[in-house]
């Protein structure tokens, strides 16, 4: 998906968004954001949204986010909650099916839902043959597993995230020009009430420090994954 696409996905989650009681907002990117991706991504799985979480002031959540390019995005996630550490990590599956165009000109808001959460059914299953006069029905999921790992490696991986300076980041980095599609970070941390988020692009030549910084936070959580 293209990135004007994401972005239009975008802006159509945040119009959909349902009001809650939120944290407070320390740093955010400026709208149009992938965040309105993510949030409605969790939202309808296990994670939850992050920002509408009720917790307690010692609660800690940190979820990096990477892909929404051609390669699939996933969010690798460190929690702590009651001074026990978890980690999580989501991937983005794609899901669609192929329904024929008349039907879809003329579906109900009803039945577009049923076609959605039958598209959700077939997820990992990509159209092979679009037949001419079909229509394909997508709805990206996301697939959420438990990582089992020790707690100290989590705690040691947050700090290593403190330290390459995850609180330090900008919620958006004013480029001096076009970036082209590829790979986007999006970061978002809660602690207690505070909940911060971040959305950077990855460039291989650095134009600012949280371009090496963000680079620096994926390689720290990344550690958690399965070699």
């Amino acid at each position: 998906m293209t990135r004007s696409n994401l972005l239009t996905a975008a802006v159509l989650a945040l119009v959909s968004r349902p009001a809650f009681s939120q944290a407070r907002v320390v740093s955010a990117p400026s709208e149009p954001s992938l965040l309105n991706l993510t949030t409605g991504w969790a939202r309808a799985s296990t994670l939850g949204d992050l920002l509408a979480l009720r917790s307690r002031s010692d609660y800690l959540e940190l979820r990096v986010w990477r892909g929404f390019g051609a390669s699939e995005t996933q969010a690798i996630v460190l929690r702590r909650i009651d001074g026990h550490w978890s980690a999580i990590l989501g991937r983005v599956i794609r899901c669609e099916i192929q329904i024929p165009k008349s039907v879809g000109d003329t579906a109900s808001m009803t039945t577009m839902r049923h076609y959605v959460a039958e598209a959700r059914r077939q997820c990992g299953t990509s159209v092979a043959d679009v037949s001419a006069g079909s229509r394909i029905i997508t709805a990206d999921t996301l697939v959420v597993q438990q990582l089992e790992v020790p707690e100290s490696e989590i705690e040691a991986v947050w700090k290593d995230a403190l330290g390459a300076g995850v609180l330090q980041l900008p919620g958006r980095v004013k480029r001096s020009g076009t970036v082209d599609d590829g790979i986007t970070y999006v970061i978002e941390l809660r602690r207690g009430d505070e909940y911060r988020a971040a959305e950077i692009e990855e460039l291989e030549r650095p134009e600012v420090e949280a371009d090496t910084q963000v680079k620096q936070i994926y390689a720290a959580v990344r550690r958690l994954l399965p070699r």
